[in-house]
């Protein structure tokens, strides 16, 4: 479908009149989608963060979720269906405008507090992201990335995107040499991601550089929610990635 012809579907939620009325992170959840349409790129890691990412949009009534015969598909396997529903601002040019407005408003301080709680809410989908896909790349289970949420809480803030993402690839490598050692025995490898993946993020903190911190010009390719985030809204870069989140970074 022509992303400049979207219906304008009327939705029971206040009209807002302009972008600035969005907020700082309506305006980049907006702008995130918008390129994921526009660039056939994948929204965010987890279908849970991309459904986050529609209900704020649907609240604030810029996003119509229902699915009907002209609705999108968000990209990525997620089968999540949504519609541009926003009267006010034209969908064509869009992305432009959003862009525009957070590349110069959104560095402002009083955005400082909200950029950090998104750059704290990517870790969760980020790292388990990339957990599962080392477990498939391995032929495990990835109902084994049910035991990377503790984990993830009990290190919230000690450790930047980077070092989970080798931690989780380091962490998988010697599970792998644990099931051609024992083969079949799960509470082994339940036992080995549990111990590796707290060893390893501690390695990757202390190694020199960031010899041991993957960021995804050799890793993963990132999603437009991070990169809308990373080069738009704040001009972090690679550090969104390479960086433990601080307001003074921010500012």
């Amino acid at each position: 479908m022509n992303a400049a012809k979207y219906p304008i579907i009327h939705v029971d939620a206040p009209e807002l009149g302009s972008i600035e009325a969005l907020g700082g992170r309506g305006a980049l959840y907006l702008l995130a989608l918008a390129q994921s349409h526009n660039q056939g790129r994948r929204l965010a890691p987890t279908r849970d963060a991309t459904a986050s990412v529609l209900l704020v949009l649907s609240a604030l009534g810029v996003v119509h979720t229902d699915t009907t015969a002209t609705s999108n598909v968000t990209y990525g396997g997620d089968g999540l269906h949504w519609s541009y529903s926003w009267a006010a601002e034209p969908y064509a040019g869009l992305e432009e405008r959003l862009s525009d407005y957070l590349a110069t408003h959104g560095r402002h301080a009083r955005f400082a507090e909200t950029w950090l709680r998104v750059w704290r809410e990517l870790f969760p989908p980020e790292v388990t992201s990339y957990l599962r896909y080392h477990l498939r790349a391995h032929g495990f289970d990835t109902r084994h990335e049910k035991l990377l949420e503790p984990i993830l809480a009990a290190h919230a803030g000690s450790f930047a995107i980077g070092h989970w993402r080798y931690a989780c690839w380091a962490s998988v490598r010697s599970m792998a040499s644990k099931a051609l050692q024992h083969p079949g025995d799960e509470d082994l490898l339940n036992k080995t991601l549990i111990l590796e993946l707290p060893r390893r993020l501690r390695l990757a903190f202390n190694a020199p550089g960031d010899n041991l911190c993957f960021s995804p010009s050799y890793s993963m390719s990132p999603y437009t929610l991070s990169t809308a985030l990373a080069t738009v809204a704040t001009d972090l870069g690679d550090e969104v990635w390479k960086s433990v989140p601080n307001i003074e970074r921010l500012r």
